[in-house]
């Protein structure tokens, strides 16, 4: 079995299928809102990712402490599924605003790479919330399971009207601001425009 070439066709199919749950649970609540779309989709990013995955080699996952989610690893990696926008055609190196989910920040600092260019701290200066935290319990279970693990981040694009817009694969550092220094990324899926029709002759 290519084990690449498995993930690269099952992770838009897990995202998809996240996304598709999500928009049902948005149509069930007759709200014309995204507040049930937004929490599904949260929670199924990581769950389908596990069940389109579980039975490839070297996959397990990890409940980690005081989480809703459980983060898939595979080979080593923890897959970390991210919504990165919500309109086709972005590359998700261009994403703007900090990185919001505390969960991939925390994993990013334990066991993502180091950022090219990191801002000395003055003398004396208090510590940031993220630098401040207390991550032992997150360590100590995922080095239970994987002693040197890397970061891998699976970044989609989509919205409740559209559905799945794009997925991407790709190494980044956290850096000041809570910002991603990129390394290596590949698209594994974009959904392109519709073609335009051609003029009529007639």
């Amino acid at each position: 079995m290519d084990l690449t070439r498995e993930l690269r066709n099952r992770i838009p199919n897990a995202l998809h299928r996240a996304v598709e749950l999500a928009q049902h649970a948005r149509e069930a609540s007759a709200l014309d809102t995204d507040h049930a779309f937004g929490p599904t989709r949260w929670k199924q990013q990581y769950e389908s990712l596990h069940e389109h995955l579980r039975d490839l080699p070297e996959v397990t996952d990890v409940h980690p402490p005081g989480t809703q989610v459980r983060v898939t690893i595979c080979c080593g990696h923890l897959l970390l599924p991210w919504m990165y926008g919500r309109r086709s055609g972005v590359d998700m190196r261009n994403a703007t605003g900090p990185l919001k989910s505390q969960l991939i920040r925390d994993l990013l600092v334990l066991f993502g790479p180091k950022p090219g260019y990191d801002e000395p701290t003055l003398p004396d200066m208090p510590l940031t919330p993220d630098e401040a935290r207390d991550r032992t319990l997150l360590r100590e279970a995922i080095e239970q399971l994987t002693p040197q693990p890397k970061v891998l981040l699976i970044g989609f694009a989509c919205n409740s009207g559209e559905g799945l817009l794009g997925v991407s694969w790709g190494e980044a550092a956290l850096a000041q601001g809570r910002k991603l220094d990129w390394g290596p990324v590949e698209e594994l899926f974009q959904l392109r425009p519709a073609p335009s029709a051609a003029p009529s002759l007639g």
